[in-house]
């Protein structure tokens, strides 16, 4: 499984507060509550020093911040297999404090049934298990995640001695792929991990559809998401720039291929295609893009204004700047228009 999932914790209601991501560890099932998740990752490249604590993988940059990597099997009294580039972390934020999660495979997000959930027989004061899920024919372990850090903090002292970098993978290709994830990691959070507020003033998302430039303010920008971790769900009888609608967070938005909409013929999902979420008062859109460049303020560049004739009326303002055009959207005009509004419930 080699797709990231994106978990905002904060989405998650009382009525929900029973889902739970299901991984794989050492051939047994382990279940994390969903509330403390933040994000699923693909193993990036990990900074191991020499001594680190018991349970204690590395660090690695998240966000800006380096954040430890915890392996579950010491304390859970097993001895770790050899992580390979399929290996994800599952990022956890617990009272206000980050850390990730080693998983060998992300297997499932389940709806737990409450009265399948059954305590364990035995509990010792720093044990991380609290709980076992009957699901089918299979037995889910849940972690106690409040407890991680307790056990981490009781460790601090004891020196891990298991040789991490052993553990990983050392052909040039592998070592090459979490090199790659790591730069990239850090890329997208230099360009997109940001307060999003009133206080964005002037400052633009560019983005791009079959090589041509647009720009969105980002006061209207609510989050960005890749496609491939989205299912779009199509509706019939839509307009054909309607490409569906989808749940994020237990909220339904509809996806609009850009595109389309500003008549452009081609359409079709390409590899690396985002969705940028954009929320107005009412109403919570989806647009389809190939690929989100940078965030700019268009009040420090020079640019020379362009008019252009038959200029679709989507696009509040166009300009050239060296030998690019870009085209500024106009929001309000997109989020108000009646034949993206569709009965989605």
């Amino acid at each position: 499984m080699n797709n990231n999932y994106a978990i905002t914790s904060t989405s998650y209601t009382k009525e929900n507060a029973n889902q739970y991501i299901v991984f794989e560890l050492k051939n047994n099932l382990y279940a994390i509550n969903i509330q403390s998740v933040i994000e699923v990752i693909n193993i990036p490249q990990i900074e191991i020093p020499q001594t680190m604590p018991t349970g204690i993988i590395g660090v690695f940059n998240y966000n800006g911040e380096i954040i430890k990597v915890v392996d579950l099997c010491p304390l859970l009294g097993f001895e770790p297999n050899h992580f390979t580039i399929n290996n994800q972390l599952i990022i956890i934020c617990e009272q206000g404090i980050y850390y990730a999660i080693h998983a060998e495979k992300i297997i499932n997000i389940i709806q737990a049934d409450y009265t399948k959930i059954q305590c364990l027989p035995y509990n010792t004061e720093l044990s991380i298990l609290k709980e076992i899920y009957k699901a089918n024919e299979n037995t889910i372990n849940i972690i106690n995640i409040a407890q991680i850090e307790n056990i981490l903090e009781i460790n601090v002292e004891k020196v891990n001695n298991i040789n991490y970098l052993s553990l990983f993978p050392n052909d040039e290709k592998s070592k090459q792929i979490l090199q790659l994830r790591a730069e990239q990691n850090k890329k997208i959070q230099e360009l997109f991990a940001f307060p999003v507020s009133s206080n964005s003033v002037n400052q633009y998302i560019l983005f791009e559809l079959d090589g041509q430039n647009y720009y969105l303010d980002l006061k209207y920008i609510k989050e960005f998401i890749s496609l491939k971790r989205i299912n779009i769900t199509k509706l019939p009888y839509t307009q054909d720039f309607i490409k569906g609608i989808i749940n994020l967070k237990g909220d339904f938005l509809v996806v609009l291929d850009l595109k389309k909409f500003l008549n452009n013929d081609r359409e079709g999902a390409k590899e690396g295609t985002k969705l940028i979420i954009v929320e107005s008062k009412n109403f919570n859109l989806a647009l389809m893009v190939d690929d989100i460049k940078l965030i700019r303020n268009l009040k420090d560049i020079e640019y020379s204004d362009t008019n252009i004739s038959n200029s679709s009326p989507y696009i509040t303002s166009e300009f050239m700047e060296g030998n690019e055009l870009y085209s500024i959207l106009n929001f309000e005009k997109i989020i108000n228009d009646e034949r993206i509004y569709i009965n989605i419930k």
